[in-house]
């Protein structure tokens, strides 16, 4: 599980850290830099698996613009990195440190060339003793290059018991496939061809992923921790994948137990966008083929906000018994209610701009005296929040 994660230089975030627990929320005024620490995780994810290409950016909902506008533009905030033979000069750089344990920690350095208009992972200029690790390793192989994809196996290959130490600098990490999730109600309806296994980050692939794989014996259980998390909804009376789809045609079979045995089923084009969020999420959560860190930006959207509640008690217990860990954002109070903040894993936090502009945030901690719900305390303004200027 990751532990911490400081992020340096990217859009309002100058400098910033994050304590994380197992369910992360994390509110706040809009505008207040909420997603952009959500999409510099993300960022470093692509630089740690060396895909900082657009398109790879773009599947991960990174609102991608002109890099100047990527890296924050408040004058102690940029800095020039040194270069050397490990790479070429970069004008301005965003750093991410990553802690997944005591004795793992990654360190990301992302730097912008604007004369190959292009994004580079410099995480080798980050620490010293690491730069000079990897200095040696060159020295030995002067033809080599460090931030090229087969450098690694030409360690692996050439030097073995130097390869070990390299993983824990610049190995996988579980921040690697971590995604921002933003469903959409067409997006989940309709059959679209996902560009992220299993489910993309509109919830495309939904369809195809549960026709997939419902009626394999190992997703059992998962198909029946959906119906049983549908439950939720009142007129609910199961849902499945008919087995006797044509190759090319996707519909899933919905229950309603207030309408005639004639009635009593339609399929998803029939249904109100709140089940169909339901649905991702159940499955975004209980299946093992998901990432194992993501984030949720407006996790509250279609939903009733006593439906909010439940279903955020509900995520919580699914994340701990399927070991995955989640950020989620929202704007709804009654989210929070939803929240143990007695239990350590669960974490609220409260993003906000400082007044020289920069995205600050600061954890709510428990507090045993707390009488009133936590709705009541974010709109009563106790806790932080909510915009201040009107």
């Amino acid at each position: 599980m990751i532990k911490e994660i400081n992020i340096k230089n990217f859009k309002s975030i100058v400098d910033l850290t994050l304590d994380l627990g197992r369910f992360n929320v994390v509110i706040g005024a809009n505008g207040c830099g909420k997603t952009n620490i959500l999409e510099a995780i993300a960022f470093a994810a692509a630089a740690n698996t060396n895909k900082l290409d657009d398109e790879f950016l773009m599947n991960r909902d990174l609102r991608l613009t002109k890099p100047e506008l990527m890296i924050n533009a408040f004058e102690e905030g940029s800095f020039k990195s040194k270069g050397d033979r490990l790479t070429m000069v970069f004008d301005k750089c965003i750093l991410l440190s990553i802690l997944e344990s005591e004795k793992s920690q990654k360190r990301i350095t992302i730097g912008y060339n604007k004369q190959s208009d292009s994004w580079g992972n410099l995480s080798l200029l980050n620490n010293p003793k690491d730069l000079e690790f990897v200095q040696r390793l060159l020295l030995l192989e002067p033809d080599s290059n460090s931030i090229s994809d087969s450098f690694p196996e030409l360690v692996k290959e050439k030097y073995p018991k130097e390869y070990e130490h390299y993983l824990e600098l610049f190995g996988p990490s579980l921040i690697d496939s971590f995604i921002i999730y933003h469903p959409l109600e067409n997006y989940l309806k309709e059959v679209k061809k996902s560009f992220v296994f299993p489910i993309g980050i509109k919830g495309e692939g939904l369809l195809h992923y549960l026709k997939e794989k419902s009626h394999q014996l190992e997703y059992v259980e998962m198909f029946e921790a959906i119906n049983e998390g549908l439950g939720m909804l009142d007129w609910f009376d199961g849902v499945d994948v008919p087995s006797d789809l044509l190759s090319n045609e996707y519909k899933l079979s919905i229950g309603d137990k207030y309408l005639r045995d004639s009635m009593h089923f339609f399929d998803q084009r029939s249904t109100n966008e709140g089940f169909m969020f339901l649905l991702f999420y159940l499955t975004l959560f209980n299946s093992k083929d998901t990432p194992p860190f993501f984030s949720i930006d407006n996790i509250e959207t279609a939903l009733n906000p006593r439906l909010c509640t439940e279903l955020i008690s509900r995520l919580i217990h699914t994340t701990k018994e399927k070991n995955k860990q989640v950020i989620v954002t929202t704007h709804s109070p009654f989210v929070l209610d939803g929240l143990d903040l007695s239990d350590d894993e669960v974490r609220l936090f409260v993003a906000r701009r400082d007044i020289d502009g920069h995205t600050r945030i600061e954890r709510v901690i428990y507090r045993e005296d707390r009488n009133m719900p936590l709705s009541e305390l974010w709109m009563s303004g106790l806790i932080g929040g909510l915009p201040d200027n009107f």
